[in-house]
C-alpha cells in the first residue's frame, strides 16, 4: 500500500473503531458506515477521500481490518 492509502488506512481506524462522532458519523449498531456518508463527512473535516481510496484500503489492506457490505456501499471495522 502506498503511503497515502497508508495514511487513508489510519484514519478509517481511528473513525471506524474509536470516534466516528470526531465527523459526525453515526454507526448503526453493527458498526457498520455508509461510505458516502464518510466520504462527505470527512471531506467536510477537511480530509481528502474518495470511494475509490476506500475501496482500495480495504482491497490492498494486509490485516483486512475493514470488510464492505455486500452491496458495497457500508464499511466497518472487522476488529476493535
Amino acid at each position: 500500500m502506498n503511503r497515502r492509502l497508508t495514511k487513508i488506512s489510519k484514519y478509517l481506524s481511528f473513525i471506524l473503531r474509536h470516534h466516528p462522532e470526531k465527523i459526525g458519523l453515526k454507526l448503526d449498531a453493527e458498526r457498520w458506515a455508509n461510505i458516502d456518508e464518510l466520504v462527505s463527512n470527512a471531506n467536510s473535516h477537511g480530509k481528502s477521500i474518495t470511494n475509490e481510496q476506500i475501496k482500495e484500503v480495504v482491497a490492498q489492506n494486509e490485516d483486512k481490518i475493514f470488510t464492505l457490505s455486500e452491496d458495497g456501499l457500508r464499511i466497518r471495522c472487522v476488529t476493535s
